[in-house]
């Protein structure tokens, strides 16, 4: 691209358990990087990036602090566009499991803000799920979220919860929901219902949101690793054709890192 014109960026993000993505190299995203693609990762609070305090309660993104997660994900993309990396319509994001709730909140909260968004067997229905006891691991959860049985911990998830905070008559990005038939983490009914929420709540939405559900595998996708492939093919070709990047000749490699 030209000297100091906006590049497509493809951004990602987990924040939860105090996991620490690090800013490592993996040639699964070379088909991003040869198109020109800027990688970016979003230390946000929830994760263990700058330590245990940026996970931790009061000032870090855990039980009722959860939304500072969602929060510094959308700064985070605002301040790529304030600063002119990149606009909203080459904007695309990606999160898989809890960071598929970090994707679903944050669309939620500015959807016009992203053009694409990838939610990998997302953890969409956090209240409902948190709820029901019966469903394998959910009360080990409730030290990350809060026990909603409490009603302090179950207004609080339905403030952010992306089941219940689709707003209608806006334009939501391109989406590519996916599940597991067989995940005990992230049940498939969990993605089916917030595409369908997606959907009806913006009938007249031009952007696609798909849905795939992968019928032989759990919550990690297939563990063949060409299958595994094979699916990040799949999602990262979506990215590109939303982004009219299908055809395109290959560019430069960037990578960038973002707190």
């Amino acid at each position: 691209e030209e000297a100091g014109q906006p590049v497509p960026v493809h951004l990602y993000g987990y924040g939860s358990y105090g996991s620490s993505i690090e800013a490592d190299f993996s040639s699964s995203r070379l088909p991003l990087l040869n198109r020109g693609i800027i990688y970016v990762i979003a230390h946000v609070r929830g994760g263990g990036e700058l330590g245990r305090a940026w996970y931790e309660e009061p000032h870090g993104a855990k039980l009722l602090c959860k939304e500072n997660t969602f929060n510094d994900f959308v700064d985070v993309a605002r301040f790529l566009v304030g600063n002119d990396w990149t606009t909203p319509e080459l904007l695309s994001c990606e999160g898989r499991s809890a960071g598929g709730l970090l994707i679903g909140a944050s669309i939620n909260q500015d959807p016009e803000l992203f053009r694409v968004a990838i939610l990998g067997v997302p953890f969409v229905d956090v209240a409902v799920t948190m709820t029901d006891a019966s469903i394998p691991l959910t009360t080990g959860e409730w030290i990350e979220w809060g026990n909603p049985n409490e009603e302090k911990y179950f207004q609080y998830m339905m403030d952010y919860s992306p089941m219940n905070n689709v707003q209608t008559g806006k334009k939501y990005p391109s989406c590519l929901i996916t599940g597991g038939l067989h995940d005990p983490r992230v049940a498939y009914w969990e993605p089916t219902k917030f595409a369908a929420t997606l959907r009806h709540a913006n009938p007249d939405n031009e952007n696609p949101v798909c849905m795939k559900v992968d019928m032989s595998s759990g919550h990690f996708s297939a563990s063949d690793r060409y299958e595994h492939y094979r699916g990040l093919a799949y999602d990262y070709s979506f990215v590109l054709d939303q982004l009219g990047l299908g055809e395109r000749p290959h560019g430069e490699f960037h990578i960038a890192v973002t707190e």
